[in-house]
């Protein structure tokens, strides 16, 4: 006699989780989006004394990356940026696979960004994370297991706050030096 499958249970909380991480990646794209809108175009391109690292190219970093984790590593399939988008981001090149600090320190002073076109990338990036996140197993939410997307999900989202908030440091100091 062979045992009927048994239907895992449904973890109540799931949809909560799904419909809260989905918000909380439109928020932070729409602020990290907000946030390099309201610089001008030379302070995009412009690398700031000491950092080394324009805000432009810290956008299009936490972009790429968001791409390399949602599609490369949580979904195991190829990023927008070597498939569907290849060779339209808005990047001259893209970013070294697997960067050493020095690989992107280089990176970012070679790499040329099309504004338009990155921002066009962006929304696709931003569509396939949300796209991950709603068709994720209820499982994938439980937040009593370590190994689950939701433990890198929440580290990107981080990543993309940072990188807002970083950009933001510029905004600042682009209008004092204006003011």
């Amino acid at each position: 006699m062979t045992a009927a499958p048994v239907e895992q249970p449904r973890h109540p909380d799931a949809s909560l989780a799904r419909g809260l991480l989905r918000w909380h990646f439109q928020i932070a794209h729409a602020l990290l989006d907000h946030a390099i809108d309201r610089l001008p175009l030379e302070v995009v391109n412009r690398c700031p004394a000491g950092s080394g690292v324009s805000a432009g190219v810290r956008y299009a970093q936490v972009v790429f990356r968001e791409d390399l984790s949602v599609n490369g590593v949580l979904g195991a399939g190829k990023p927008l940026a070597l498939s569907t988008w290849s060779g339209r981001t808005g990047l001259s090149e893209i970013p070294p696979l697997l960067p050493g600090p020095e690989d992107w320190r280089a990176w970012a002073h070679r790499v040329r960004l099309d504004p338009n076109r990155l921002r066009a990338y962006a929304r696709a990036v931003y569509a396939s994370t949300d796209a991950y996140i709603a068709a994720l197993a209820d499982e994938a939410l439980d937040l009593k297991r370590v190994e689950t997307p939701v433990c890198l999900l929440s580290a990107l989202l981080f990543s993309v706050s940072k990188q807002r908030g970083e950009i933001c440091s510029l905004l600042a100091l682009s209008c004092r030096r204006r003011g």
